[in-house]
């Protein structure tokens, strides 16, 4: 009988509005991008298996900060700011800007980023350029398409086709999830234990000396 990993544990750690805030760089991390409206942080509840561990934002496109989860004491998932909300001021979104891009090109502990889209939609000229700036950083890259309750299965599977032929070549296969209904998790799951299982960090006992 199949066995499907889950995680058992997870707490927040902090809100990082600048480096200097982030945990100390100890234990592997996976961080989470994607437009503000594609529902990151309801797929980041699911993983967790946490109703309201990762707080929904009253006013999409105004999360300032980046969000640290420790996961079963062995690696952070990372909530970085949503993308693509053109109502957010531009002396906020150029503080964005600076964070999330200093995270993501000075971390040396990140194991990989999940980039989430909506199945619903193709992927933009401003999702295509995330994807290749995170390329170019030789980062690992995982493409999950979520809300696939939203789509019957016909239309489900023309939409992962479309898709497909409008990432990089260098993208593997997209994720369809849901995570309203939990599809597609257990996968997800073990494509990143399967990295963070095998990136190395510092011992455990270093780690909860920060906590």
């Amino acid at each position: 009988m199949a066995t499907f990993p889950r995680i058992n544990k997870a707490e927040f750690v902090v809100s990082a509005f600048k480096a200097s805030q982030f945990p100390p760089a100890t234990l592997p991390e996976i961080a989470f991008a994607g437009r503000s409206n594609v529902g990151k942080s309801s797929l980041m509840n699911r993983l967790m298996e946490r109703r309201r561990l990762v707080k929904v934002s009253s006013r999409p496109g105004f999360t300032q900060s980046i969000n640290f989860f420790l996961v079963d004491q062995y690696a952070y998932l990372v909530d970085l700011p949503g993308y693509g909300f053109a109502k957010a001021p531009k002396k906020v979104i150029h503080r964005w800007h600076r964070l999330v891009e200093g995270y993501l090109e000075g971390r040396p502990t990140i194991a990989g980023v999940v980039c989430i889209m909506d199945i619903r939609r193709e992927p933009d000229r401003m999702d295509l350029d995330l994807l290749e700036y995170l390329n170019a950083l030789n980062r690992r890259i995982w493409v999950v398409l979520n809300k696939t309750d939203k789509l019957s299965q016909p239309k489900r599977k023309r939409a992962i086709l479309r898709i497909r032929t409008i990432l990089p070549s260098f993208i593997e296969s997209p994720i369809p999830v849901s995570a309203k209904t939990g599809q597609g998790i257990p996968e997800l799951l073990n494509r990143l234990r399967d990295v963070i299982e095998i990136t190395p960090s510092t011992s455990r006992a270093d780690h909860e000396g920060y906590c």
